[in-house]
């Protein structure tokens, strides 16, 4: 099924496969559109520890 259209079937025409953010090149991955970054951060609330955990069987 295609990705735009879910009432037809694939053509293949490619039209999935265009950049978002130039439609004159074919979409290479790169992922600009979706804001992602080389790193992430979080937020680290509290630190659980388990008292089992180094206990050998």
């Amino acid at each position: 099924m295609c990705v735009l259209d879910e009432t037809k079937e694939c053509d293949g025409c490619m039209e999935c496969m265009v950049c978002d953010l130039d439609p004159s090149k074919p979409c290479d991955n790169c992922g600009k559109c979706l804001n992602i970054r080389d790193y992430a951060t979080i937020k680290i609330d509290k630190v659980i520890f388990d008292p089992d955990y180094d206990k050998k069987d």
